[in-house]
């Protein structure tokens, strides 16, 4: 049964190599049909034709490059025959693999979760559709997102595979499986909007173009909204982030999206300076001079309990030496049960109101913090 199992598998593949819509095909001289405005993201472009739409991703390792080129064609009109180069993808998607719970979360705000048909470590996503379909065996658990099983996407069939692109990385087998692979760069955006506006690259491959436009129009104007009120502060406290991690600091670059959601929530971070925009590996003595005076100490962190200063030293006893943790100005979100990392990219008001809320309590007397809470004795 192994066997033949197994010579199914490759003949699989044989057919769908063969059959690839991945095939680079002719220079097209369509005029375009309609504008499409990007108004944050850097990290794709859209021109819109009468009988397809081209969607480009740029490679932010080496940005005179395009990453991908996907031709999108509806799947119920004829294939044009004059197409440009590009990974065809027939739109809308029915069937999905994903990798990460980004997409699923990207795909749930734009109710199109029950497209999913197999997810890579689904013990990372909180989502009660995707956890519910995994264990009745509606969704199939694809594994390790560095690794996924080949022969279950194969036998999933899915219309394409939604991945997250590492820097040296490759797809190994999943490459020839001739199943679409479209890349998403949203984490390598400078602007917390430009990362939400990712959302409108996903409905390009939905047809929910209008209800994405709509959705990133409101974070928009939530996020905006916040940033007004935070720039009548009277004040700006420092702020340090994180926790060590493998013996090293990564702390984000003043250029990245981090730096600049701490500076539209109204706070001072000790490298807003710095030109780079990914995070820098320090060690500790390096973060102790440049932030251990910091007012106040952001963490994120995933333990079974609830952070204390006990348990905070416990960790690494040198914590205790920052002003924060002194004063008693340690702010915590705990992601094993809060949804952070899944909102973080889709809705950055929302955590942009929780820090602010943090740095300026008197601006947001009425709100509740979701994510960060004070940590206590």
């Amino acid at each position: 049964m192994r066997i033949i199992r197994t010579i199914l598998f490759f003949t699989i593949i044989l057919i769908l190599t063969g059959c690839s819509n991945s095939q680079p095909v002719r220079q097209s001289s369509a005029p375009l049909h309609s504008e499409y405005t990007i108004h944050y993201a850097k990290g794709f472009t859209v021109e819109k034709f009468d009988s397809y739409t081209k969607v480009s991703v740029r490679n932010p390792w080496d940005t005179t490059r395009m990453l991908q080129t996907y031709i999108l064609v509806d799947k119920q009109a004829e294939l044009p025959k004059d197409l440009p180069k590009g990974t065809i993808v027939r739109t809308p998607l029915k069937s999905v693999a994903t990798y990460s719970t980004i997409h699923c979360s990207t795909l749930n705000e734009l109710h199109q979760i029950n497209i999913i048909k197999g997810v890579c470590e689904p013990q990372y996503i909180k989502i009660d559709f995707i956890q519910q379909g995994v264990k009745n065996g509606n969704i199939e658990n694809l594994g390790m997102a560095s690794k996924p099983d080949t022969e279950k996407i194969i036998m999933l069939s899915p219309d394409a595979i939604m991945a997250t692109p590492i820097q040296g990385w490759t797809y190994g087998s999943i490459e020839k499986t001739g199943i679409p692979i479209i890349e998403t760069i949203d984490y390598t955006e400078p602007h917390p909007l430009g990362r939400a506006e990712w959302i409108r690259f996903y409905s390009l491959f939905t047809d929910t173009e209008q209800l994405a436009d709509s959705l990133f129009q409101i974070t928009e104007k939530n996020y905006n909204t916040i940033k007004e009120i935070v720039s009548k502060a009277k004040n700006r406290p420092t702020v340090l982030l994180d926790l060590r991690y493998q013996g090293k600091w990564n702390a984000p670059g003043g250029q990245s999206f981090m730096a600049k959601m701490l500076a539209d929530a109204g706070a001072s971070y000790p490298w807003a300076d710095d030109r780079s925009a990914i995070n820098m590996p320090l060690n500790f003595e390096t973060v102790l001079d440049k932030a251990g005076d910091s007012d106040i100490w952001l963490v994120k962190y995933n333990w079974p309990v609830d952070m204390t200063y006990t348990t905070l030293k416990n960790e690494y006893t040198p914590y205790s030496n920052f002003k924060a943790f002194k004063t008693k100005n340690v702010y915590a979100c705990n992601t094993g049960y809060s949804s952070y990392y899944e909102d973080l990219p889709i809705h950055p008001d929302y955590i942009l109101k929780d820090i602010a809320y943090v740095f300026h309590p008197e601006l947001f007397q009425d709100y509740t913090p979701k994510y960060y809470k004070k940590v206590k004795d």
